[in-house]
C-alpha cells in the first residue's frame, strides 16, 4: 500500500515544513529511505521518499540542482532534508529544483528522527493493507452468496460495487451484458479484448482503467469478465476480479446432466401444480423460488410446437439469473416469473427466440398471484394469448377487460350468430335504427345523453326505439334484452 505525501505532512507532531514541490504531495509514498550518497538513483525504483542531511550533496548550486533532477528522473515520490545536522536550512538550489520540476521537498527538523517518518508511512501502510483485506474479503463474501442467490447479474453487480467501477461480460458476438457501457468505452473493451484473448490485461484510460479477464476453464472459453474504472485498479480489486472471474467459471460450467434435471424437476413441479387431485404443497414450496413480494406471473407461450420454445426459454432465463421453471405440452409453454416482472421482460425472454419461431408465437402474461393461485394465472395467461396477435407484444391480462369474451374463438362465434338474429334486421331497415340503439345502450339508457351522442332530438330517439321494439318484437324496459342487444352490438362491431 502507498501513502500520499500530503498525509505525511499533515502529521503534525512530526513538524514537517513544505519548501517546494506543491504540485507533488499527492505523490503516493511507496518505501521510506534515507542516503547521504550523492547519486542514490542506482539503487532507487521510483515511489520512494529520499531522506538525507545533505551529507553527500554537491557544495555548488550547479550540482545541487542536478542532485534533485536526478531524483525527480528516477521517479522518487519527495525529498526530505533533515536540517540542523550539515546545513541549518534547506540549500535554496535545491528549492527552485523542486519547485521547476514539481517535486515535494520538505524540511525535517532536527528533533523529529529519520525514523520516525519511516514508522508512521509503515503503520499507515499497515493500517490501509488491514482495511484494504477487510473490504477484500467481505465483498468476497457478498459476491459468493449473490452468484449463490442470483447468478452472474447478481454477481457481476457485487463486483461492480466493491470496486466501484462497472462490471460486465463480454462475448464472442461483440455484445455486453449487461449492456451499460458507452458504446465508446465497449468499443475500448474489445479492443482490448481482442490483443489480449488469452491472458489478463490492464490499459489505463484516461485517469481510469479497463481490466479484462477471459472466463475458461480448462480449454473452454465463456467469454470475458471486463471492469471499467474511473481511477486506478487498486491490489484488492485485481483480487476481487479474480475471485469474481472464478464464480462466473463455476456458473458457466455446472454440469450440463445436473442443469437439465434441474429443469425437469421445475418442469415436474409446475405440471403438477397444474394438475387437479394432487398434494400441491412440496410443488408450492419450489415454485415459490420463482416468485417475488408480489408473487408470480405466469407466461403462456402458443406456438406450432412448444417443444422447439423450452431451450431458447431455459437459456434466456439462465442469462437473466432466474430460475427455470418452463413446462411444455403440445402447442403451449409455461413459464413462471416474477410478480414485478411486466411485459418489457416478458418480451426480453422472447428475443432469444429464432426469429420464424416468433413470428408464429402467441404471448400472454397473467396478473400477479400468490403462487398457491398458480392455476388461475395460467388460465389467466391463456386467455391474454389467445386475443394476442401471432409475434406480436406480450398481452398483459391487465388490458384486456371489456375484450375477454369477443377474444375467445367460441364466444365470439356465438354472439356472431345472435348478432345475426337481432343487428342484421336492423341493418335492413334502417342503419340509423343500430346508431341510435348503439347510443342507448351505451349511456345506460339516459335519454339527453343517448339523443345526443346519436346526434337526434330525444323525441326522434325515441321514435326510433319504439321502431326497433316492433321490429325485434322485444322491451327495452327489460335488462336482459338490453344485455343481450349491446352483446350482439360489440360483436356486430
Amino acid at each position: 500500500m502507498t501513502v500520499p505525501v500530503r498525509w505525511l505532512l499533515g502529521r503534525r507532531a512530526l513538524g514537517l515544513d513544505l519548501r517546494a514541490g506543491h504540485a507533488g504531495v499527492s505523490a503516493p509514498i511507496g518505501v521510506v529511505t534515507t542516503t547521504e550518497l550523492t547519486d542514490p538513483t542506482p539503487w532507487l525504483s521510483g515511489g520512494e521518499l529520499v531522506l538525507t542531511t545533505g551529507i553527500g550533496l554537491p557544495e555548488d548550486d550547479d550540482g545541487r540542482r542536478a542532485y534533485l533532477y536526478r531524483l525527480a528522473d528516477a521517479g522518487v515520490a519527495a525529498l526530505g532534508f533533515g536540517v540542523g545536522v550539515r546545513m541549518p536550512a534547506t540549500p535554496r538550489a535545491l528549492i527552485d529544483a523542486a519547485d521547476e520540476r514539481g517535486l515535494a521537498l520538505f524540511d525535517v527538523p532536527l528533533p523529529t528522527p529519520f525514523v520516525a517518518l519511516v514508522q508512521a508511512v509503515v503503520n499507515e501502510s499497515a493500517r490501509q493493507q488491514s482495511q484494504s483485506s477487510t473490504h477484500a474479503r467481505n465483498v468476497q463474501q457478498r459476491m459468493t452468496r449473490a452468484a449463490v442467490s442470483g447468478g452472474p447479474d447478481a454477481t457481476l453487480r457485487a463486483l461492480a460495487s466493491g470496486c466501484a467501477g462497472i462490471a460486465v461480460l463480454a462475448d464472442r458476438h461483440g455484445r455486453i451484458n449487461p449492456p451499460i457501457l458507452d458504446p465508446a468505452v465497449q468499443a475500448l473493451v474489445f479492443d482490448q479484448i481482442r490483443r489480449n484473448p488469452g491472458s489478463s490485461a490492464v490499459e489505463s484510460v484516461g485517469p481510469g482503467a479497463i481490466v479484462t479477464q477471459p472466463i475458461r476453464v480448462g480449454h473452454t472459453g465463456h467469454g470475458w469478465l471486463a471492469v471499467v474504472f474511473e481511477h486506478p485498479p487498486q491490489p484488492t480489486d485485481h483480487i476481487l476480479i479474480g475471485h469474481a472471474n472464478s464464480l462466473l467459471a463455476l456458473d458457466f460450467e455446472k454440469p450440463l446432466r445436473l442443469r437439465t434435471a434441474q429443469h425437469r424437476l421445475n418442469a415436474a413441479a409446475l405440471g403438477v401444480l397444474l394438475a387437479a387431485d394432487a398434494d400441491l404443497g412440496p410443488a408450492q414450496q419450489l415454485v415459490a423460488e420463482a416468485a417475488d413480494n408480489t408473487g408470480i406471473r405466469a407466461l403462456v407461450l402458443c406456438a406450432d410446437t412448444s417443444a422447439a420454445l423450452a431451450e431458447p426459454l431455459h437459456q434466456a432465463l439462465q442469462a437473466a439469473g432466474r430460475p427455470v421453471f418452463v413446462h411444455t405440452e403440445a402447442t403451449q409453454a409455461t413459464v413462471v416469473l416474477r410478480g414485478g416482472d411486466g411485459t418489457g421482460f416478458a418480451a426480453r425472454l422472447l428475443d432469444g427466440l429464432p426469429s420464424g419461431l416468433r413470428r408464429h408465437t402467441r404471448a400472454g402474461l397473467s396478473t400477479p398471484a400468490p403462487v398457491a393461485q398458480l392455476a388461475g394465472a395460467v388460465a389467466e395467461a391463456r386467455r391474454s394469448a389467445a386475443a394476442a396477435p401471432p409475434g406480436g407484444e406480450v398481452l398483459d391480462a391487465a388490458r384486456m377487460a371489456g375484450r375477454t369474451l369477443l377474444e375467445d374463438p367460441a364466444t365470439r362465434a356465438a354472439l356472431g350468430q345472435l348478432a345475426g338474429t337481432l343487428i342484421a334486421p336492423l341493418h335492413d331497415a334502417d342503419p340509423a335504427l343500430v346508431t341510435s340503439l348503439r347510443a342507448f345502450l351505451e349511456h345506460h339508457g339516459h335519454w339527453e345523453a343517448a339523443a345526443t351522442a346519436a346526434g337526434v332530438h330525444r323525441h326522434t330517439l325515441r321514435a326510433r326505439l319504439a321502431r326497433i321494439e316492433e321490429l325485434l318484437g322485444v322491451d327495452l324496459g327489460s335488462a336482459r334484452v338490453r344485455a343481450e342487444l349491446l352483446l350482439a352490438l360489440l360483436a356486430d362491431g
